[in-house]
């Protein structure tokens, strides 16, 4: 038996770190540099480590649902990840990383989403991320191209579940089937969008860059 026809897309959603947004710097170089003025030792590598298996703690990632801010969840990740547990280590990289100073946007980002707008797409970011992402984008020049964001800080929901894509495309007008997400992320973007009844792609993964992003959606939106 055929498949039946893919709906037509009418929404791209867009993931934010590892997506859009890049560090300008290395994060564990970051925390190895700035815990240094507070008694840390440890080098960039040990740092990565522990983080990565702090941020994969299931049980500290829980926490964020109930508290907008995560400051308690980086709290934790940035003790486990420098081994300092001086309040100031946390403000000071809370604070770095709220500052645009801090990110890159992908190259072609912005492109990609105003040749998708100008082919009748509504354009969100979608993003596992605390209350700083919105003055994030805004202070880039990000809100000025795109419709809207959902951001789980705000919501009290995050990727994968189904809840945060449906209230993306309810918010956009779509259904999930007329939506597009993508991200970094195979358990929580590709995995959760397509759980959710959206089509998914993984950046770094079948797409490599904004460029086939936008040489993709040429082909499916003429």
């Amino acid at each position: 038996m055929n498949a039946p026809p893919l709906r037509p897309l009418r929404a791209l959603l867009l993931d934010a770190a590892g997506t859009l947004l890049h560090p300008a710097e290395p994060v564990a170089a970051v925390y190895a540099r700035t815990a240094r003025e507070f008694g840390g030792s440890r080098e960039p590598p040990e740092i990565a480590s522990r983080m990565r298996a702090a941020m994969a703690d299931r049980s500290l990632r829980a926490g964020r649902r109930r508290e907008p801010s995560w400051r308690e969840f980086w709290r934790e990740v940035v003790a486990r990840s420098t081994g300092v547990e001086d309040p100031r280590l946390l403000t000071a990289l809370y604070d770095h990383f709220a500052s645009p100073a801090a990110w890159e946007l992908a190259a072609g980002a912005q492109s990609c989403c105003a040749g998708a707008r100008a082919r009748g797409l509504r354009v969100a970011v979608v993003s596992n991320w605390d209350t700083r992402l919105r003055p994030l984008l805004e202070a880039l020049g990000v809100m000025d191209w795109i419709d809207l964001a959902l951001i789980s800080g705000e919501l009290g929901v995050e990727k994968p579940d189904a809840e945060i894509f449906a209230r993306a495309c309810a918010a956009l007008g779509v259904t999930p089937a007329e939506a597009l997400h993508v991200g970094d992320s195979r358990g929580a973007d590709v995995e959760g969008a397509r759980a959710a009844g959206c089509r998914a792609l993984r950046f770094g993964g079948e797409l490599r860059s904004f460029a086939e992003l936008s040489a993709r959606l040429a082909r499916e939106t003429p």
